[in-house]
This record gives structure tokens, sequence and C-alpha cells, in this order.
């Protein structure tokens, strides 16, 4: 049996003065094969609502589920080596890509249309990398310094030949159009990239209402003051970060982090409120 996961998770979301709900969805999903992160912004011109978010990681862990079983049949017959390649099953990027394209594929049968920026992480706890997916603009980082790294590409229409996002960028229109999406009319292409990681660093999962449109000191009020409501004219989209970490450690800024989620448990689902879903395996 796997040691249980150490993941520690702290989550705040707001909803944008200029929004008739919010479209920020992020949900967690904390299995044997380690965890898999994930935030949906859903586009404000896009009819979907966050169904399209909650249906595409129920999906998903569906996919994980029939995985996970297969594999338990796969034992009763093989050594244990087999179990250790299990283990490191998603460190291959074709593996992750086939259940990913798995779960938006079911998505897109079920719900025919919608336009999101997507963004995942998967991390297993005996991993020191990261493997990410991202299409849009939402964003990756990591907490150094009592400051965010942002670190994930960004695909817009202010930087449409793949380079770096500038904070200059912010105010041009065109940052508005996604040149990469998850969109349930065409193909999903999100770009892969990896991040060698430690067990003590502080993952921080934002929507472009939060690492775009805050600067660091708004950034840190917004983490810190979780019951404390911001208000300005800078929270016009809705806003939204999700830090996660394995480490048991505190983490050097004053986040919270104090909630566990472990695994293996009795399959728990639990919409902590109607922007988080966590799924335990």
């Amino acid at each position: 049996m796997n040691e249980p996961s150490s993941l520690k998770w702290s989550h705040r979301t707001q909803q944008g003065s200029e929004r008739i709900e919010n479209k920020d969805c992020f949900s967690i999903i904390d299995s044997d094969l380690g965890t898999w992160i994930f935030v949906i912004d859903v586009s404000t011109s896009s009819t979907a609502t966050t169904k399209l978010a909650k249906r595409f990681s129920e999906h998903f862990h569906t996919c994980l589920q029939d995985l996970l079983k297969s594999s338990g049949q796969l034992f009763a017959e093989n050594t244990s080596q087999e179990k250790l390649l299990l283990d490191s099953y998603f460190e291959e990027e074709a593996n992750r890509k086939l259940i990913i394209q798995k779960a938006f594929s079911a998505t897109k049968k079920e719900l025919k249309i919608g336009v999101a920026s997507f963004l995942s992480l998967y991390r297993n706890d005996r991993s020191n990398r990261a493997y990410c997916f991202c299409a849009g603009d939402c964003s990756l980082g990591l907490l150094k310094n009592n400051s965010i790294q942002w670190v994930s590409p960004v695909h817009t229409g202010a930087n449409p030949m793949g380079n770096g996002f500038e904070n200059s960028m912010y105010l041009a229109p065109e940052r508005h159009i996604l040149t990469k999406s998850l969109n349930l009319r065409r193909n999903f292409e999100p770009e892969a990239f990896e991040l060698e990681t430690s067990c003590e660093d502080v993952f921080v999962i934002a929507t472009d209402g939060f690492w775009m449109a805050l600067n660091e000191v708004q950034q840190q009020s917004f983490i810190n003051d979780s019951e404390v409501g911001i208000e300005g004219k800078y929270l016009v989209d809705d806003t939204s970060a999700l830090l996660v970490t394995w480490s048991a450690l505190e983490p050097e800024f004053d986040c919270n982090l104090s909630i566990k989620l472990r695994s293996p448990l009795k399959q728990l689902t639990a919409q902590i409120n109607d922007n988080l879903l966590v799924i335990n395996n």
C-alpha cells in the first residue's frame, strides 16, 4: 500500500464586479497514482458554466478509476515489478495525454459547446518533477522568497508567437483572445511542460484575474486575508488562486495551508464550494 499523500492546500475565489457568475473552477483529484489538479476558467463570452469544469473532472476521475481497476486485475497475475511501473505511469507524457484526451472527449460528447482556459498539474509525491498541460491564460507559479514566480506558458493574442507574457500586455485588447483553449467544438491541443521541484515547494495555480490583474501586494492581501473582501476596480474579473504543497514544513508565506487530504481512503467527493471540487480515491 502506498504512503498517504501529504498534500495541503488553500483556496480563495471572488466573483468579479462585472461578472454575473463566477466561472473559475478548480479540482483536486488525489489518488494512489499521485495528485491531479485542474483549473478551468470558462470564458465569459461562452454560454457554458462551471458545469463544463466539473464534468471534465468527473469524467477524468472515471477514466482514472478504470485505469486503477484494470491495473488491479493485472496485479493479480503479475509480479510486484508491474506495481512499480504503475507508480511512474503518468511520468510518460503519452499516458498523461491519453487520459486528458479521454476526459475531454467525454465532456465534448456530453456538453457540445464551451470554451475555457485550462491548466493541469500532476505530481506523484514520490517524484521530484511536476508535469503540466496548459491552454489559455491560467497560470502556474512557485512561491519563493515571499513572492510568486510565474513559470507556465500563456496563450493570448497579446503574445501570439508564444513569447513571455509581459505586464504591459495586460491592457492590450488582444490579450482577451485565446490562441489555445479547451474548446468543445475543436480538437484539444494543450501545451505540455515539466518542472523540477522540491517537496518543500508551494505551487500557486491561478486564473488571470489573480496573476495578471493584481499586483504583488494585492495578491498577498487576497491570499492572506481570506475572510476580507477586496474592493476596487482591479477586481472586475473573477479572481481565484489555489495554493498547494507537499511540504511537512510551514510555508514562508502566510497562506494558512491547514487542510490535508490523505490517500488511500474510501472514495470521497466533496464540493467545498461552488468553485472547488475535491475527489479522493
